[in-house]
C-alpha cells in the first residue's frame, strides 16, 4: 500500500488536544527583538484496541521554540508545546495492517500540522508574541524517517 493509499483508506474522526505549554519571558523587552521559531512536528503511530470507532491513532507534538536572531548565544526567548492525538476510521473496505500504517503514517502530517501550527499561532498571537509567524504547510517533499517522525522547520 503507498502512502496515497493510506491517506484516501483512512478518515481522520478526531482530533484530541491533550495539552498546551506556553513558557515566555517576563521581560516584555524580549518580546520585541527579532527572533527565529524553530518548529518540530513529530508523529508516533500506534493500533486503537477494543474502540470499534477508531482503528490507529497518532500521537501528535508540536514544538515550536524562539531564539534570537542577531545574538551570538541562541538564548532561548521562548517555547510553545501542543500535544495531541488523531484518532483515524478506514473508510474502504479490506484490513489495513498495523505495520502499514506505522510504515507510512508520514502522509497525514500535511494533515495535521495546519492545525497545530494555526493553534500555536493564535498562542503566540495571545501572549502578545504576534511578530512570530509560523508557516501553515510543510515543505514540499517530507523526509521520510523512523518512527517517531520528526519534521523540522526553520
Amino acid at each position: 500500500m503507498t502512502p496515497l493509499d493510506l491517506y484516501h483508506s483512512l478518515q481522520l474522526e478526531s482530533l484530541l488536544m491533550l495539552g498546551v505549554r506556553a513558557e515566555v519571558p517576563d521581560d516584555l523587552r524580549l518580546r520585541e527583538l527579532e527572533s527565529h521559531a524553530h518548529v518540530e512536528l513529530q508523529l508516533t503511530p500506534s493500533g486503537v484496541e477494543g474502540n470499534p470507532q477508531y482503528q490507529f491513532a497518532l500521537r501528535v507534538r508540536l514544538l515550536c521554540t524562539g531564539t534570537a536572531a542577531k545574538t551570538k548565544s541562541p538564548a532561548r526567548l521562548f517555547e510553545i508545546e501542543l500535544k495531541a492525538y488523531a484518532f483515524y476510521r478506514q473508510v474502504v473496505l479490506g484490513q489495513i495492517p498495523l505495520d502499514e500504517f506505522t510504515a507510512n503514517h508520514t502522509v497525514f502530517a500535511r494533515q495535521l500540522f495546519p492545525t497545530l501550527a494555526s493553534r500555536a499561532q493564535s498562542l503566540l498571537d495571545m501572549l502578545g508574541l504576534a511578530n512570530i509567524r509560523i508557516p501553515l504547510d510543510l515543505p514540499p517533499q517530507p523526509v521520510q524517517m523512523e518512527s517517531p517522525t520528526k519534521v523540522t522547520l526553520n
